[in-house]
């Protein structure tokens, strides 16, 4: 019997659309917000606003995949597990969980599909090593753990969160077309489709926030995605192809959380008590308006993926120059950025 399948372009306006309509539905339910702490990041807005966009963007995409018809189990399950950490954003949201209770809580979220399934970083490979795949295992929770924070940590600002994990997702797009997985190539679609659902109503001024429940959605679900794409073996195997989408693609999240942890740990703070002192804060310091600082996010992200390309199709001596150059870029960007002022 032949699974029910659409076409991949009628599935990503499905879940364009069902993400919209949850969103409007959540919009009536104003009432029911809850309360800001001092664990979460400061917003710059009224923040009498739901948080609750992420369950729209979770059970949109979870509805859509399955009517792609082609999405092997392995997909199925990351998906479902995403469910699980959406609820524990979700939860948080709600109840302002202890921040070792929520670490606690994604590690359990993000290690079930890792090793039941047996997905994994093949970091012992790239350092030509045997050691039983525990150390490919451990890197691949780091690493998932590290993008679904760090995400978190950039939903600070309306459109912010969403508007950069939705060109992280149109460049694991056009690189997974480009190296023939055309897997991975509908399913980060239809993410999207589900994000400019909630992006209609959360660019600025938003009328709803993703939450918790949105950020580490959003997080777990690119952080996997890059895992399936980074280590297929039926691609150009070299390191530099390899670790290019992990080091590029995720710069400007990767780039914001260690901003904000090395700001906070030089001013003795806790890098998890919320604050001001991310680099949309700091832009905004220095005089850029939201929507401003939203196109910084937006064209940087496009330069990023301009230079992935660069460094896939020159050959090994040019890409491992371009490579050096370009983390040579971050760091001073890194440099320029804690010098800046927080906002006040």
């Amino acid at each position: 019997m032949n699974e029910f399948q659409l076409p991949v372009v009628l599935v990503i306006i499905f879940s364009c659309i069902i993400s919209l309509l949850i969103n409007k539905f959540l919009l009536n339910f104003n009432y029911f917000i809850p309360t800001k702490n001092q664990n979460q990041e400061i917003r710059l807005s009224n923040l009498k606003i739901p948080t609750f966009g992420g369950i729209a963007m979770s059970i949109a995409f979870l509805i859509s995949i399955r009517l792609l018809g082609k999405a092997d189990f392995d997909i199925i399950q990351i998906a479902i597990y995403a469910v699980l950490i959406t609820f524990i954003g979700f939860i948080d949201d709600l109840y302002n969980l202890n921040w070792k209770v929520k670490l606690f809580l994604q590690f359990i979220a993000i290690g079930a599909p890792i090793f039941v399934l047996n997905i994994y970083l093949n970091v012992e490979g790239l350092l030509n090593v045997n050691l039983n795949n525990s150390l490919n295992l451990v890197s691949t929770v780091i690493w998932i753990l590290l993008i679904v924070n760090s995400l978190n940590f950039l939903d600070n600002m309306d459109g912010l969160a969403a508007t950069t994990a939705t060109m992280i997702a149109l460049s694991l797009v056009l690189l997974s077309y480009l190296t023939n997985q055309y897997k991975l190539t509908d399913i980060s679609l239809v993410l999207i489709g589900s994000m400019l659902g909630f992006l209609y109503f959360n660019l600025p001024k938003a009328r709803i926030y993703m939450g918790d429940s949105g950020s580490l959605f959003l997080g777990y679900c690119l952080g996997f995605i890059s895992v399936l794409f980074t280590w297929n073996k039926s691609i150009d195997s070299s390191w530099v192809f390899q670790i290019q989408p992990v080091i590029l693609f995720f710069t400007i999240p990767l780039l914001d959380f260690t901003t904000v942890v090395i700001s906070r740990l030089r001013s003795g703070k806790s890098p998890m008590t919320g604050g001001t002192d991310h680099i949309s804060h700091r832009l905004l310091k220095k005089g850029y308006s939201d929507k401003a600082v939203l196109l910084i996010f937006v064209i940087v992200s496009l330069l990023i993926l301009g230079i992935t390309l660069c460094i896939l199709y020159l050959n090994e001596t040019l890409s491992f120059i371009f490579l050096f150059i370009y983390i040579g870029s971050v760091l001073t960007s890194l440099v320029y950025f804690l010098k800046l002022p927080v906002l006040d």
